[in-house]
């Protein structure tokens, strides 16, 4: 793909049907938006995918138009593409594009969206490492950055997992991936020795003998160190986490009513009741 820039270069590249990207740029033909991020992270090296253009980079999702950019001094206005004016923080490259923190790069998302973002992309057992290495190129986060930060539940390794960490977080502290002895749990309640695991049928479907041993040797060392091991379904989270949520209680309170049988009242057993009630 050619291009052409300069204050001299419209009219020639006009006259050879080439597309105008902003004023003094253009190219010999309609580019991707891939395309345009990658030529322009060549041309203006200073430059970075900011907002949701760098959160999709991040997550390996299609970039859309119009691109998001930060660079330290102004871009021609564009419909192909955004800026703002701010020195990028962290500047890489992922695979010819340049991608700015993306401490950075949730300054101008939506709060829903960011927490969102910073949920999928620092996923896992060092997710909160990996955000407190991040904020080493930061003298202060802002207000905005802050607040997405309080709000996300980092760590968790599926949604399930933050669905019930945010039903438990307002009567106790939650930690997520962490160890108890040689094996991972998904929540922690560390005060009151409660280990939880958020499993989903579909994970468990194709176990095969190694991961079936695994797993009760985790509940049984869990039981050993003195920790009371809880398991729920993806499906009870996804459609019953109320009941998910009273049921921890009522463990570390040592009080509370029982969960009658999921044959009474699970998403899972919804026509049974129909079919017999007809």
């Amino acid at each position: 793909m050619e291009i052409y820039r300069g204050r001299d270069v419209s009219r020639g590249a006009r006259r050879k049907g080439a597309i105008k990207i902003a004023n003094g740029f253009y190219l010999s033909k309609e580019p991707t938006p891939l395309q345009l991020a990658q030529i322009m992270s060549r041309e203006w090296p200073d430059l970075a995918l900011d907002g949701y253009s760098a959160a999709r980079r991040y997550l390996e999702q299609p970039l859309q138009f119009p691109l998001e950019f930060i660079r330290d001094s102004t871009l021609p206005s564009s419909t192909y593409f955004r800026s703002r004016r701010a020195r990028p923080k962290a500047l890489g490259s992922m695979n010819g594009v340049n991608v700015c923190s993306p401490l950075q790069c949730i300054e101008t998302m939506a709060q829903e969206d960011a927490v969102a973002f910073i949920e999928a992309f620092f996923a896992g057992p060092h997710g909160r490492s990996r955000i407190e290495t991040e904020q080493l190129d930061f003298r202060r986060l802002p207000k905005h950055t802050r607040e997405i930060l309080e709000k996300a539940i980092v760590g968790a390794d599926s949604k399930p997992e933050r669905d019930l960490t945010r039903g438990l977080e307002p009567h106790v502290k939650v930690r997520n991936n962490v160890r108890v002895g040689s094996y991972r749990w998904d929540l922690v309640l560390e005060e009151y020795k409660v280990a939880i695991e958020v499993d989903g049928y579909a994970y468990h479907k194709g176990e095969n003998r190694q991961r079936f041993e695994i797993d009760r040797q985790k509940l049984n060392d869990a039981i050993q160190r003195g920790y009371r091991p809880l398991h729920f379904t993806a499906a009870t989270i996804e459609h019953h986490l109320d009941v998910a949520v009273h049921q921890v209680l009522a463990v570390i309170q040592g009080r509370g009513e029982f969960v009658p049988p999921p044959w009474k009242w699970h998403h899972y057993w919804r026509w049974e009741g129909e079919r017999w009630a007809g």
